[in-house]
């Protein structure tokens, strides 16, 4: 509660900052945020914020990338004893004008600064009936109208939550919490206040905490010392499903996890209890949106039953008969956990009311009081949902959303069963004579995604022409979902599908499994058609069930598009390097042909082959397509050994057999392309010809270490952190801490050694220099033709903006040899593609590339 020190928040963090100012109150990857720093931060903003008005019983709205800034935002805010409305940085922009119209702050605080309200409305003491105490927050929870409901949560509620939350969970100082859920689900004040209150360490996630599955996820919650965690429930059972074929005590010091919005799965309390050293205390907690966070807890031990536990000191249950089923009662909260009630049209509702002389919140959950104290839950008898691990949503908001759509006629949402979680499926009628011809699903679904949370969108949607009606004429729902498993049970794999060893195949069928439907179409992306954060890891994890292949998570949010996915796991199932790094093997059969013409490839700046596999699925069928990665063993030891030994290589692998051999290589790779292809000159003659993609001038060209040492890092291993950060004072690279970091992004193996990153670093380093004094000398009646970008050959290595592409079939024109290329090469063998020199080997310019050495491979 508000005192001359601010409200409980503010109070703690002055009180930790005075005893202990250096001690970590937040981090996040490398910031870190002392109790001193903390409280300095939150003092400086409040004092901004009070020249705008902000005292009690006016509104704050946050709207902040989540990490240490948004706590000092609240606590700054609770120095003042006013609310706050946090805002999920995500949520579409329409959404959040909704919730700031509705709210009417007094102040916004955003990564541009403090600035007023757009319309501040009437303090909240005017607009509901104060209770106990001072507002605390306003926290919103969908609305049947289209519009979100703002519950105001006083302050001693949220006072009594944190404290009971404290005892209940033993929490201590020396404790390391990890904050892991959306900021606008209340379960992100459990952990923020509790960990502030009690003084511990509160860690953030920053890029580097990349996780495919409760392994990954798990390895970070070690490295971090993590030893209290809270979970939405969703990833709490899908975690769980992962852990429960994993070895025991995966995170030693994991003493206690605390499942939250919808009921965990008995498989899954048992996974995670065997997680800690000591074994992990599994806590179910539960607790309404319309009241302060959680209003009770159990503990749960392996075999229990799913079932939720007393109410917290402070707060009461009553059971109220429900008039639809004499046996069936509703469960209803009492005391000072319950919020005032709803602003705006929403006050209306019944859902806050005086029972029994005391004011009360129906929860619209169905429940029956256990002999222990507890209670078991049943289902809802009102029309809000929980989806997507724990979220309730009303119906009504999405088809509202829906039949705003000026081609939508009218539109029916029900919930379906799905892998993991509860999802939401979608039915609608069209006017035909405005509805667009194709596409309209996908539309649709577009348009909710730009209005709605992630977990409000649909995982399915259909056009009906009608909607089946019960024989007192109303919407069937049951005969909608029946079709829907129809639908499912249709699309289910035949028995050749589902034993297929096809990785597009079983891809096709992990995209349905997570999804509901399999893609639309090849260019169909995961995130646009329903997909989120928690689908994600199912997909993963179906992905590695059904191929026993490594999808990593920054790697589908990078290319979520169906067909970039299914290309990159066929390349990782046939053997090819999907990293853009050495990987060990020199020589690498991209894919296998004839003995007509060979095509081989040699390496750019990275010594990967990376960059050639989609151009090795485009060139003819029935051409072999090799790819030279630069082995570690002749780096550092210039051109001449190189070039020697990959043309030995090829030799050795039986090169000399085919009719034609094209030598190929895009920008570095093309002057070492160039080299080799003048040694094979030797011993095959009119055999060998040589098309280089934008090689650059050797006489000119220049690579700073430090450059090459960034794309190492930033490309090579997806590593997040500046690459400055590890480069030591003396302007050493530490590759120790780029081998800790690359294991945090994903990219290399848990149990890989420092020797795999220093031989991937060796190779980048000595093509740095690999040009330096390097002199070309003639073709000797080599056939050489070179294709340059827009670069001219003057290619800047540090520049990674945007690309210039070229549309259609533009065809390449006459280009002019530069530098050392001129010495050797008439201007007659030189074209030119008006493309940046990065996005000449990117769809859709490297079709063109393609169609280049096409034409001179055949001419």
């Amino acid at each position: 509660m508000t005192s001359e020190k601010g409200a409980m928040l503010y109070s703690a963090i002055a009180v930790h900052a005075s005893e202990r100012p250096d001690k970590t109150a937040l981090s996040q990857g490398e910031h870190r945020l002392s109790y001193g720093e903390l409280a300095a931060a939150a003092d400086e903003l409040a004092a901004s914020l009070g020249e705008l008005g902000v005292a009690p019983e006016t509104v704050v709205v946050i709207d902040l990338p989540v990490g240490p800034a948004t706590v000092a935002a609240l606590a700054a805010v609770s120095k003042l004893g006013a609310a706050f409305t946090l805002l999920e940085p995500e949520l579409p922009g329409s959404r959040k004008e909704l919730i700031i119209a509705d709210c009417g702050p007094v102040a916004l605080v955003t990564e541009s600064g403090v600035t007023p309200g757009p319309k501040p409305a009437p303090p909240l003491d005017e607009r509901l009936v104060r209770r106990t105490s001072p507002a605390a927050y306003v926290g919103y929870t969908s609305g049947s109208t289209g519009v979100p409901k703002g519950v105001v949560i006083e302050a001693a509620a949220l006072d009594n939550h944190v404290r009971r939350t404290i005892d209940w969970y033993d929490l201590k100082e020396s404790d390391t919490r990890l904050f892991f859920s959306s900021i606008a689900f209340d379960l992100a004040l459990e952990q923020i206040w509790t960990s502030m209150v009690v003084g511990c360490e509160l860690v953030f996630r920053d890029a580097t905490f990349v996780y495919a599955g409760a392994d990954d996820f798990l390895y970070h919650c070690r490295r971090l010392g993590v030893s209290v965690l809270s979970l939405p429930t969703g990833v709490f059972n899908r975690f769980g499903a992962d852990l429960s074929a994993a070895a025991d005590h995966l995170a030693p010091r994991l003493r206690l996890v605390m499942a939250g919005g919808e009921a965990p799965t008995r498989a899954a309390v048992s996974a995670w209890a065997r997680v800690g050293a000591a074994g992990t205390r599994v806590v179910n907690g539960y607790g309404p949106t319309e009241t302060a966070v959680v209003v009770c807890y159990r503990d749960l031990l392996p075999g229990d039953a799913i079932a939720i536990g007393k109410p917290i000191d402070g707060v009461r249950f009553r059971l109220e008969p429900l008039p639809a089923d004499g046996e069936a009662s509703g469960l209803v909260v009492q005391g000072i956990a319950v919020g005032r009630g709803y602003l705006g049209e929403a006050a209306a509702s019944a859902a806050f009311g005086v029972v029994e002389g005391e004011w009360s919140y129906r929860t619209g959950d169905v429940a029956t009081a256990r002999p222990d104290g507890g209670y078991d839950l049943h289902g809802r008898f009102d029309a809000q949902v929980k989806v997507n691990g724990g979220f309730r949503v009303e119906l009504g908001e999405i088809v509202s959303q829906l039949q705003a759509v000026d081609h939508v006629l009218d539109a029916v949402v029900a919930p379906f069963d799905g892998t993991g979680s509860r999802l939401l499926a979608a039915w609608v009628r069209l006017d035909r004579t405005l509805a667009p011809l194709d596409g309209v699903e996908a539309d649709l679904i577009r348009r909710l995604a730009e209005v709605l949370p992630e977990y409000m969108v649909p995982a399915r949607l259909a056009v009906l022409d009608e909607f089946p009606l019960t024989s007192r004429g109303k919407v069937d729902r049951v005969a909608l979902l029946e079709g829907l498993q129809n639908e499912t049970e249709a699309g289910n794999p035949s028995d050749g599908e589902a034993a297929s060893s096809d990785v597009r195949t079983q891809l096709r069928l992990a995209w349905r499994q997570v999804l509901g439907a399999p893609p639309a179409d090849e260019q169909a992306s995961f995130f646009a058609v329903g997909g989120n954060s928690i689908r994600a890891i199912e997909l993963i994890t179906q992905v590695h069930t059904r191929t026993g292949l490594q999808l990593r998570a920054a790697e589908l949010y990078r290319t979520p598009q169906f067909d970039a996915l299914a290309r990159l796991l066929t390349d990782r199932d046939a053997g090819i390097p999907t990293a853009h790094h050495t990987t060990g093997t020199t020589l690498v059969t991209m894919r296998p042909g004839g003995d007509d013409r060979l095509w081989v490839f040699l390496p750019p700046l990275s010594g990967a082959v990376t960059r050639y596999a989609a151009m090795s699925r485009m060139l003819p069928d029935g051409d072999t397509v090799w790819a030279m990665e630069t082995p570690p063993e002749l780096s550092g030891k210039g051109m001449t050994a190189l070039a020697d030994g990959l043309a030995n290589i090829l030799l050795d692998e039986g090169a000399d057999r085919f009719a034609s051999i094209c030598i190929s290589g895009f920008s570095l790779g093309g002057v070492i392309g160039y080299e080799v292809a003048n040694r094979l000159h030797d011993r095959c003659a009119d055999k060998v010809r040589a098309l280089l993609i934008d090689p650059p001038d050797p006489g000119a060209h220049r690579v700073s270490v430090h450059d090459a040492f960034d794309i190492f890092v930033r490309v090579g291993w997806s590593i997040a952190i500046p690459a400055r950060q590890f480069i030591g004072e003396d302007g050493g690279f530490d590759l120790a801490a780029v081998t800790a970091a690359a294991k945090d992004a994903g990219t290399l193996a848990r149990d890989a050694d420092q020797q795999e990153i220093e031989d991937a670093w060796t190779v980048y380093e000595s093509n740095a220099r690999i040009l330096d004094g390097l002199l070309l000398s003639p073709p000797d009646g080599m056939r050489v033709h070179l294709l340059q970008g827009d670069t001219g050959g003057e290619i800047d290595y540090a520049r990674r903006g945007p690309t210039t592409t070229v549309d259609g079939d533009a065809p390449w024109t006459r280009g002019r040899a530069i530098g050392q290329w001129r010495d050797i090469l008439p201007d007659t063998a030189v074209d030119r593609l008006p493309v940046d020199h990065f996005a000449l080997m990117e769809a859709p310019n490297d079709v063109l590339v393609r169609d280049w050495l096409e034409a001179l491979a055949q001419g």
